[in-house]
C-alpha cells in the first residue's frame, strides 16, 4: 500500500444535478487536498450534462480529481435501473484494476449495490453513505404506489439491511436517522455516523445591505415589501398546497409580501394557476444555477422548508436549512423534519416551527424573531459548515485505511 489513500466514489446523483456542486463536490475537492486519490463515477443526465460538464470539467481538473460520467436511463422504470448498475459495476472493475482501491464511498442506494459487490469481490473497506429512507421516500412520494413496485421495494428494503450489516461505516444525515438505525438493530452504534447536508460558503456569501438592496431591485420589489423565499422541489414530497398556505399566513401579518420560488423543477401553467387563484399575485419563479442562488437568497427576510410528514422525513437534512442562515435568513418549518426540531431550539432566533394545527401558523409565524438580531450566519458556520463535513469524512477514510495524513 503507497502513501496515498485511493477512493473509489460512487453516486447515482450527476455532479451536474443541482445537489452535484453544493452536496458531492464541495466535500471531495477538499478532500482530494488531504492525501486521498479520489476517483468519482456518476450519472448524469443528458441536458444537465451537457450545460454543466465544462465547468464541473474545470473543477475536477483544478483539484487533481478523477470523473467519470455515466448516462442515467430513466426508461423502461426498473429495467433501465438495473442496466445502470450493470455498467457501472463492470466500469468499477476495470478502473479497480487500473488504480487498486482501498475504499469505495457509496452515496445512496443504488451506488451501494455496486459497492457491495466490490467489498465482496475486491476486499475494499465499503462506506453506505445512505443519504435519507430512499425507498420509503419512492413509495410515500407516489412514485411506487402502484402494485407493480411493490416487489421493488421490498427488494430494496431486503437490500437497505444487507448494505448496513455488510458496510464496515454508514452514514446518516440526522440524529434522528441514527437513532432508528441502531434502535432497529441494522447497525451497531459505533457503525454509523451523522452529518447533515453542508454548506460552501466559498459560494454563499454573507449578507450585506447595500447589496440587498441592490438585488431586490434587480427582483423588482418594491420597497417594504416582505420578500418570503421558497427554494427546492414542487409536487411528489413537496405539496404546493402547503407552501401556499402558509405564505398566505405569512401575508395576513405582512400584507405587502413578495413570494420568491427557487426551483429546479418546471413550474406549468396549471400550478401558477393555483398561486393566482389563491390570490397571489406578488411572485417571482426562477430555476436559478447552483452558484447563483446565493443571490437570491440574500434578497429574502424569511426562508420556508417543509416536507411531506411521514417515516422517511426522519432522515431529511434539508440542504437550504444551512444556505438560508448563510444568507441571513431565519426559517420558518414545518415540526418534524429530521433534526429541524433539536437545531432550531438550539440556535435561539433561527426561525420557528409550524404545529400540525394551521389555524395557529399565523401566531407562530409572528413570534418569529422579533429583533432580528440572531447570528444567523455564525450559527450556519457552526452547525452547517463544509468543512466540517469534510474532517468527518475524513476521519472516516483514515479509520478504515489504518492511516492518518
Amino acid at each position: 500500500m503507497d502513501g496515498v489513500r485511493k477512493i473509489l466514489y460512487i453516486s447515482y446523483d450527476g455532479l451536474t444535478d443541482p445537489l452535484g456542486q453544493s452536496q458531492i463536490l464541495a466535500y471531495l475537492k477538499r478532500l482530494a487536498s488531504l492525501n486521498n486519490r479520489i476517483v468519482i463515477v456518476s450519472f448524469e443526465k443528458p441536458g444537465l450534462f451537457e450545460q454543466g460538464k465544462d465547468a464541473i470539467q474545470k473543477i475536477i481538473t483544478e483539484h487533481g480529481l478523477t470523473w467519470i460520467p455515466l448516462p442515467y436511463t430513466k426508461n423502461p422504470p426498473v429495467l433501465s435501473t438495473l442496466a445502470d448498475v450493470y455498467k457501472c459495476y463492470n466500469l468499477c472493475r476495470r478502473l479497480h484494476h487500473q488504480y487498486r482501491f482501498h475504499i469505495v464511498h457509496c452515496r445512496g442506494y443504488i451506488a451501494a449495490i455496486v459497492g457491495q459487490k466490490m467489498q465482496k469481490r475486491f476486499g475494499l473497506k465499503f462506506i453506505f453513505d445512505m443519504r435519507g429512507w430512499w425507498p420509503d421516500e419512492k413509495l410515500e412520494s407516489g412514485f411506487w404506489n402502484k402494485p407493480v413496485y411493490k416487489p421493488v421495494y421490498r427488494y430494496f428494503k431486503q437490500l437497505e439491511k444487507r448494505f448496513f450489516h455488510a458496510c464496515n461505516y454508514a452514514v446518516s444525515l440526522t440524529y434522528k436517522g441514527k437513532e432508528t438505525i441502531v434502535g432497529t438493530g441494522l447497525a451497531n452504534e459505533d457503525k454509523v455516523g451523522v452529518i447533515p447536508t453542508c454548506v460552501d460558503f466559498e459560494i454563499f456569501k454573507e449578507r450585506t445591505d447595500a447589496g440587498t438592496k441592490e438585488l431586490r431591485a434587480k427582483l423588482g420589489v418594491k420597497p417594504g415589501e416582505k420578500v418570503f423565499v421558497y427554494s427546492g422541489s414542487l409536487g411528489g414530497n413537496y405539496d404546493p398546497e402547503i407552501l401556499i398556505k402558509v405564505f398566505k399566513a405569512y401575508q395576513n401579518i405582512h400584507a405587502a409580501a413578495y413570494l420568491l420560488i427557487l426551483s429546479k423543477d418546471k413550474i406549468d401553467e396549471s400550478l401558477q394557476s393555483r398561486f393566482s387563484d389563491a390570490g397571489i399575485n406578488r411572485i417571482a419563479i426562477y430555476n436559478a444555477p447552483f452558484t447563483e442562488v446565493t443571490n437570491y437568497l440574500r434578497a429574502g427576510d424569511v426562508g420556508f422548508i417543509y416536507y411531506k410528514m411521514s417515516f422517511s422525513t426522519i432522515g431529511r437534512s434539508p440542504t437550504k436549512m444551512g444556505e438560508y442562515w448563510a444568507s441571513g435568513l431565519p426559517v420558518v418549518a414545518l415540526k418534524g423534519i429530521g433534526d429541524l426540531d433539536y437545531i432550531l431550539d438550539k440556535y435561539p432566533g433561527g426561525g420557528v416551527l409550524l404545529s400540525e394545527e394551521k389555524k395557529e401558523w399565523e401566531k407562530e409565524i409572528r413570534a418569529m424573531n422579533p429583533n432580528g438580531l440572531a447570528p444567523l450566519r455564525q450559527y450556519a458556520l457552526e452547525y452547517f459548515h463544509v468543512e466540517k463535513g469534510v474532517a468527518f469524512y475524513q476521519n472516516v477514510y483514515e479509520q478504515l485505511s489504518g492511516r492518518t495524513t
